[in-house]
């Protein structure tokens, strides 16, 4: 089993164009990271009534500055991540591919509803990638080692509220 490991940003606030959080597995690693779920959940506070945000899970080519985020290891015996193998969030990143777009809404979810707002917080509705739909067929996002690939979030038009996001992929020699 391939040691897998779990990217998390929280409360991370908007701005059009931002990429919320990513995944890079830069041209100097010799790793393979293979993406399997993404998600993206509302944890909105205040009220945006009447506004929606568009969302992006992209493929990207180049990722830098930002803030670092430390990916949590599923097991303690996993060993550590190499180091040209990053996270991040409101990095400088290229975008290679759009691989889905999500419309959004970040109002604040409230517990007496159960409206978008809300179901924004679930796991089914804020799961926005998953490569594994139950089929071993379906491969997932591959950052293969020896080139410059990544997997982002990216925030399009909102730029009042935040968010919480996370990446999961596992880590193996091949």
């Amino acid at each position: 089993m391939a040691a897998t490991w779990q990217a998390s940003s929280t409360g991370v606030a908007y701005a059009a164009r931002k990429h919320m959080l990513d995944v890079f597995n830069a041209s100097a690693s010799t790793r393979f990271i293979r993406v399997y779920r993404a998600y993206g959940f509302n944890n909105g506070v205040a009220a945006v009534t009447g506004v929606l945000n568009t969302h992006r899970c992209n493929i990207t080519t180049t990722a830098s500055g930002g803030t670092t985020v430390t990916p949590i290891a599923h097991s303690k015996a996993n060993p550590a991540l190499n180091a040209n193998t990053t996270a991040g969030t409101n990095r400088t990143i290229t975008v290679g591919n759009i691989l889905r777009q999500i419309l959004t809404s970040n109002d604040e979810p409230t517990v007496s509803t159960l409206d978008w707002d809300a179901m924004g917080t679930l796991i089914p509705y804020a799961e926005w990638w998953n490569a594994g739909y139950g089929d071993a067929n379906v491969e997932p996002i591959l950052l293969r080692g020896g080139e410059n690939r990544g997997f982002s979030i990216q925030s399009i038009t909102q730029t009042v509220g935040s968010n919480d996001y996370e990446i999961c992929f596992t880590d193996s020699a091949s």
